[in-house]
């Protein structure tokens, strides 16, 4: 009698047995069909640095145009008449490119600032956007 149930559930259990040792580590000395060896990482280059332009430019790879990128991020808190607090942030970017072209030197600049203030400067509501 035991041996007709243990027939049986080896013949259910041996392809699971089978199919455990592939979902584990893989078989040594073979290799996945669908794993594509990893492309080696490339190599970094350090940035080039524009002294004619001044601290902080650096050479566009594979151009003559130098660009610098800065910003700044400022937050204040405080305590208005009346026991009211508030709080207020701003913040800025900029972008400086320069270049040598036929005409002489050209320069580009881009720069944003924005400012959220919650209650700091007296708007009514406590929330403005200058």
């Amino acid at each position: 009698m035991r041996l007709r149930l243990i027939l049986p559930l080896m013949a259910l259990l041996t392809p699971v047995c089978a199919g455990a040792q592939s979902i584990g580590e893989p078989i040594p000395g073979r290799r996945d069909p669908l794993q594509r060896p990893l492309p080696k990482p490339a190599e970094q280059k350090a940035a080039r640095p524009c002294p004619e332009y001044g601290p902080g430019f650096v050479r566009i790879e594979g151009g003559t145009a130098c660009v610098r990128l800065g910003g700044s991020v400022a937050v204040e808190y405080g305590v208005r008449s009346g026991g009211r607090s508030g709080s207020a942030a701003t913040g800025a970017v900029r972008l400086e490119a320069r270049d040598q072209t036929g005409f002489g030197e050209v320069r580009t600049v881009i720069q944003g600032r924005g400012r959220l203030d919650r209650g700091l400067y007296g708007d009514r509501n406590g929330f403005g956007y200058r």
